[in-house]
């Protein structure tokens, strides 16, 4: 199968702790923990990705960015970059896939997204201010 929004949503509605929303091309999958994350599906790939935290929380950009360089392939299938969200730079986390990828891999993909989240923020928390704080 070759995905679109369209599929995609069905298998995201199938699963009873995700609530699924269309925003714009893509779509927002939330878990029952709260963590949303933002699925587009390309012409070949599916990219899944979920807001870290915004870069000004940051209190040492060059330290933090050498131990995510260091440890982000300790948690599988999830990367990190910085993008641009409404004009300011977060670190995200993200995972890509096929637009070929069978059911079971898309799923095991946004589930493990979910599950890196929580383990990315702990392993990174020293290094970030305080919430509202920059």
């Amino acid at each position: 199968m070759i995905w679109n929004n369209d599929t995609l949503k069905a298998l995201a509605e199938s699963q009873s702790s995700w609530a699924v929303d269309a925003e714009g091309d893509c779509l927002r999958i939330s878990n029952d923990e709260g963590i949303d994350a933002f699925i587009y599906v390309g012409d070949k790939q599916i990219i899944a990705e979920t807001a870290l935290f915004p870069a000004a929380r940051v209190t040492d950009k060059a330290t933090m960015n050498d131990l995510i360089l260091r440890t982000h392939h300790l948690l599988p299938l999830t990367t990190i970059c910085i993008k641009k969200i409404d004009g300011e730079d977060y670190y995200t986390a993200f995972g890509s896939l096929s637009v070929e990828s069978k059911n079971s891999v898309i799923v095991e993909e946004i589930e493990t997204l979910f599950a890196n989240v929580g383990e990315f923020l702990e392993l990174y928390n020293e290094h970030l201010t305080e919430e509202g704080a920059a």
